[in-house]
């Protein structure tokens, strides 16, 4: 079942390709909102996640940030991202990355996101609420609650 979305334009950047942290948090904001969830109880988040040196860490900064509106905690969400397995699908990435949480649910397992044994050095994930997600495990937290960051 889906219990909130929302969308947002990418807003005023310095490129076209680079995304608005300030944008995306919103559109995570209005979504939890419209849900009606508290963002700790969230326990895995399909990224937008495409490998770069700017847009990771500034999808995860508009996570992070709307996360501690509701927690201080760290550590708590697994985070994954289906263009580690798939590439980039430019216009299909949302579905791609909703069919793949729709079927984690359904298995009640998380897959890992490939080729991730080196994490971006621009996240200090240790001060955020997530992990990166890289080995196959049982999901265990009930009621399995997802998002997608599609950006």
């Amino acid at each position: 079942m889906l219990l909130g979305s929302a969308l947002t334009h990418g807003g005023k950047t310095n490129g076209y390709t680079v995304p608005n942290p300030q944008a995306q948090g919103s559109a995570i904001g209005r979504a939890l909102s419209e849900a009606q969830v508290d963002a700790r109880q969230i326990s895995y988040i399909e990224a937008h996640g495409t490998g770069t040196r700017l847009g990771d860490p500034i999808e995860i900064a508009a996570l992070s940030k709307v996360f501690s509106g509701y927690t201080e905690e760290t550590g708590f969400c697994l985070l994954g991202s289906a263009k580690s397995n798939i590439g980039h699908c430019e216009s299909a990435a949302g579905i791609a990355g909703l069919t793949k949480v729709l079927l984690q649910m359904q298995h009640g397992e998380i897959v890992p996101s490939l080729h991730s044994e080196r994490l971006n050095p621009h996240i200090d994930f240790a001060r955020t609420p997530f992990v990166v997600n890289q080995q196959l495990r049982e999901w265990e937290h009930q009621p399995r609650l997802a998002g997608v960051s599609s950006f």
